[in-house]
């Protein structure tokens, strides 16, 4: 099977094996936090604004939370994620490009 083109390799993890849907899914999330970078997020609105299921949605914060692209503390019991300079570097050329 020939491997495909990654398109937008924004959201490409140094330590993790990058599949197109996966990088669909992390860049999605990205496009969300860095669209609100004065919000912090629970999961259960990342999920609201990407509409992709919990596990997967944890799976690709915990992903990026360990390259640094996100980052989260404990609030109530919750995980409040937020965008670091990182993620808004990688997302913000996507972004550019798009235009």
């Amino acid at each position: 099977m020939p491997k495909t083109k990654i398109e937008r390799p924004e959201a490409i993890l140094r330590k993790k094996r990058n599949t197109q849907k996966g990088l669909q899914v992390r860049n999605r999330i990205l496009k969300l936090l860095y669209e609100n970078p004065t919000k912090s997020f629970t999961t259960s609105e990342i999920i609201e604004g990407v509409g992709i299921n919990y596990s997967s949605i944890t799976y690709h914060l915990k992903n990026m939370l360990v390259e640094n692209v996100v980052n989260n503390r404990k609030r109530a019991r919750r995980n409040i994620w937020q965008i670091t300079g990182l993620g808004q570097q990688t997302i913000k050329r996507w972004l550019e490009n798009d235009e």
